[in-house]
């Protein structure tokens, strides 16, 4: 069997892997107020790319991608005779990738750390060379919850892969955001996962302010 890309097989468990490590979907959750607006902080500078936004036409959810997103709908199943949708926006980069990804999950109440958990443990099974989640760091961003983490494969040195994730909870939506590649491009794909956490936009976030 041809070995996948880290970056593809990252893609295939982006959804499922994640959400069903989180459990059943409960009828009600708390979730955060779909009025507030979350924005990230203001990115670092990113290499040259012809950047496009990118919206999620069912939740009115969008960001910056360096390229013209490839999409991608997946039905997730999460219990037996239930599943949720999600949609995968995704450019290549050289050697992996950058995308985000919105998934419907109308009363979920796992946590991110539980989300980020399952997804690591599923893309191991699969992988080659297994990532690690580094530096975990949970906040409340303008009243939704966000977890960062870089993702740092066992191989060590340039010849391993480095990545980027940041989760967001936004009410009946969870947004993942994914920048993968070589390890000896980290910090240009930070850079490009800043911009694009720095993005990000919901239906009540306010437009970015003119240049």
């Amino acid at each position: 069997m041809p070995r996948r890309s880290p970056f593809r097989s990252l893609l295939a468990l982006c959804t499922a892997a994640a959400l069903s490590a989180g459990g059943s979907l409960p009828a009600a959750a708390a979730a955060p107020p779909a009025s507030a607006p979350a924005r990230a902080a203001p990115a670092a500078p990113t290499p040259s790319a012809d950047w496009v936004r990118t919206e999620d036409a069912p939740s009115r959810i969008s960001a910056e991608l360096p390229g013209r997103a490839k999409p991608q709908e997946t039905s997730v199943p999460v219990e037996e005779g239930e599943a949720v949708s999600a949609r995968t926006y995704r450019v290549d980069l050289p050697g992996g990738g950058a995308g985000f990804t919105v998934h419907d999950v109308p009363g979920w109440r796992s946590t991110l750390r539980e989300f980020l958990d399952g997804f690591l443990d599923s893309y191991n099974a699969l992988a080659d060379e297994p990532l690690n989640g580094r530096d975990v760091k949970e906040t409340t961003v303008e009243g939704r919850q966000v977890l960062d983490a870089r993702l740092v494969s066992e191989v060590p040195g340039p010849d391993g892969v480095a990545g980027f994730i940041r989760l967001v909870a936004d009410g009946d939506h969870l947004v993942q955001i994914v920048t993968f590649g070589p390890a000896a491009e980290a910090n240009p794909l930070g850079q490009t996962q800043a911009r694009i956490a720095a993005s990000l936009r919901f239906p009540a976030t306010p437009p970015p302010a003119p240049d």
